[in-house]
């Protein structure tokens, strides 16, 4: 029987949000480890291959019956649940783990003032420095609702890109 692209896509979404969990705690935590900064620059890069799998995974048990909207739902499913997770973390993290972490990366950016004139660092530091001085500083989930966001947006076109790739695929392939 063939799982629908919303279970197939919340299951792999719940093994997508434990990576993504993992890639945002070894990018927070690598101030101290140079490893750890590696290792999140390595799993970001592998975001789009890490899709593929699944939706390979998934196209090759649907097999004749799979469709371009099948796969491109799934794909958004994954970046949705998997975003939820992670999210969810993220959150935890920031309000009762470490609850000064934002005011503290702010403070970072803000610190950068002068290193490169005329760049967007120091446009980055005049706007970390101004959210401070009027005490703007966003709540964890105000961060994690826009990661969300940009999360789903970008994940539909990866999806989308991806879908068509196996679908042209099997075209070409049955045409041979």
């Amino acid at each position: 029987m063939i799982k629908s692209p919303y279970r197939r896509g919340a299951d792999d979404g719940f093994i997508f949000g434990l990576y993504l969990a993992v890639m945002f705690f070894a990018s927070i935590l690598s101030g101290g480890a140079g490893m750890l900064t590696l290792l999140s620059g390595v799993m970001m890069v592998c975001v789009p291959v890490v899709i593929y799998l699944f939706m390979r995974s998934y196209h090759r048990s649907l097999g004749a019956s799979g469709s371009f909207a099948m796969l491109w739902m799934q794909g958004v499913v994954i970046f949705f649940c998997g975003m939820l997770i992670a999210g969810t973390a993220l959150v935890v993290y920031m309000r009762w783990i470490h609850p000064d972490f934002v005011i503290e990366q702010l403070n970072s950016v803000a610190a950068l003032k002068g290193v490169a004139p005329g760049t967007h660092v120091e446009l980055a530091a005049d706007t970390a420095r101004k959210m401070i001085d009027a005490n703007f500083i966003p709540a964890p989930i105000d961060i994690v609702v826009e990661m969300l966001m940009l999360a789903i947006v970008t994940g539909s076109l990866l999806s989308m890109l991806l879908s068509g790739v196996f679908v042209l695929r099997r075209r070409s392939l049955k045409t041979v």
